[in-house]
């Protein structure tokens, strides 16, 4: 009968301590053979609840883990790997930790025994000289180690490295004792759930969003309330200018940091099918919109740095060629000939002075001296200086948010933390710090330097 072998092991976090309430966010198993050889791979994003802590380091994006299932319903998958196989990780008192208090949390018995794990970190001070970190180690015996911070690509690199230590040092007992506690770990295995893992990506494999609209919502209601008490059907029979006002609004909101995120498709599909909006309507809404903003634009350069001269040649095809509107354009799924026609408007609604095209002015979003702003997430900057520039320039920071809250702003717009659940639950618009930053220098706002 062959010997079970190795599961290797990876997971990716969101901070250091499950005692502080810290979740697995990403969870690899590779499975090597006695003899070192991969036997098969297996890897899934894992719904945390909560907010995804140091995103820059293991770069996994809120709209991917919202798809994703909570750890408690990949554990039979989990469990059914780990079976009888000794557990390997680089740092493996880190894993094992996460491990057993997700495991306990999910009703599960975490029968982890040291014994029947080896860590390659330890290892290497056995039989490699340097540095014990992952990359040090791979890179001191040659193995590839590609998708650094992904479970995946250091559950791949701790294999290689257990390979070369098996190659090296087969005869040493460390591997006879692990074998034998391992054989000797009975798991409590729960029945086998029917769960898909969810790889990073997995929010932008779908096409654009616009087109949810072709297909039906998976539960319609038949009938929504109107504002006066009475019923009307869920699809208006004719849409009018009304009709699109919620929808607007949560557009404006979604482009103030020129990202419309997962949570926001998500409200404006809704929006759209209540207020009886077809695709092709949202994007003529769409276009509308673009042609504000080109006017917008080129307000700027008349007022800055243009004046006069908007109108010489060459003036179109520098606005055509701007990029913010190419960026705003791809969210709204629209197109550079959407963009050149947006110019177009722009340019000959001033030249006959008409100050705003399409759908008309909207009342803009504008942060004011003393408006309460909250931030969430681990960003780039550290906490302490982002709310220093905030009070400099004559906004609060505040720790939670409330009804009073006028903007949160986070290192995902997507975030799922209690901060960014509670802004969405009563309206209040989220946006990255690139586009805080930006607003405060809109703003004449005082600001740091990025």
């Amino acid at each position: 009968m062959p010997v079970p072998g190795f599961a290797v092991v990876d997971l990716e976090t969101t901070g250091f301590s499950p005692r502080l309430g810290d979740r697995v966010a990403e969870v690899a198993v590779v499975l090597v053979d006695d003899a070192g050889r991969v036997e098969d791979e297996w890897c899934t994003l894992v719904n945390p609840g909560r907010d995804l802590g140091p995103q820059h380091v293991h770069g996994i994006a809120a709209a991917d883990v919202a798809l994703a299932p909570a750890f408690d319903r990949v554990v039979p998958a989990l469990l059914r790997l780990l079976d009888g196989r000794v557990l390997v990780a680089h740092n493996a008192s880190f894993d094992t930790r996460f491990l057993r208090a997700e495991l306990g949390r999910a009703g599960v018995a975490a029968a982890i025994d040291p014994l029947a794990c080896l860590c390659t970190q330890q290892l290497a001070g056995r039989w490699l000289t340097g540095s014990r970190s992952l990359a040090a180690c791979c890179a001191t015996v040659g193995v590839v180690h590609d998708g650094v911070h992904s479970a995946l690509g250091d559950a791949r690199a701790t294999a290689g490295l257990l390979a070369h230590y098996l190659d090296v040092a087969r005869e040493d007992e460390c591997w006879d004792v692990a074998r034998a506690a391992a054989d000797g770990v009975r798991w409590t295995l729960p029945p086998a759930l029917d769960v898909e893992p969810v790889q990073r990506g997995a929010s932008r494999l779908h096409g654009h969003w616009l087109a949810a609209l072709d297909r039906p919502p998976v539960l319609a209601a038949t009938a929504l309330p109107d504002g006066a008490g009475g019923r009307r059907s869920s699809r208006s029979a004719t849409v009018t200018a009304g009709s699109t006002d919620e929808y607007l609004s949560l557009l404006d909101l979604a482009l103030l940091d020129r990202y419309v995120s997962h949570t926001e498709r998500s409200a404006l599909v809704d929006a759209a099918r209540r207020a009886g909006l077809s695709r092709s309507d949202v994007e003529r809404l769409h276009r509308d919109h673009l042609a504000l903003l080109a006017g917008d634009v080129l307000d700027v350069a008349v007022s800055s740095a243009l004046g006069e001269r908007v109108y010489e040649t060459g003036v179109l095809g520098a606005l055509t060629e701007d990029p913010t509107l190419h960026e705003v354009a791809g969210q709204l799924g629209l197109d550079a000939d959407d963009v050149v026609a947006a110019s177009q408007a722009a340019l000959g609604a001033r030249l006959v002075g008409d100050a705003r095209v399409g759908v008309g002015h909207r009342e803009r979003f504008v942060l004011v001296p003393g408006d309460e702003v909250v931030l969430t997430g681990s960003m780039r900057r550290t906490r302490p200086a982002w709310e220093d520039a905030v009070r400099r320039a004559g906004l609060a920071p505040w720790a939670y948010v409330t009804r009073r809250t006028r903007l949160v702003v986070a290192a995902d717009p997507d975030s799922l933390s209690t901060k960014a659940r509670t802004a969405r639950r009563y309206g209040i618009p989220i946006v990255t710090e690139d586009a805080f930053a930006r607003m405060l220098r809109a703003s004449d706002m005082d600001v740091m330097t990025a």
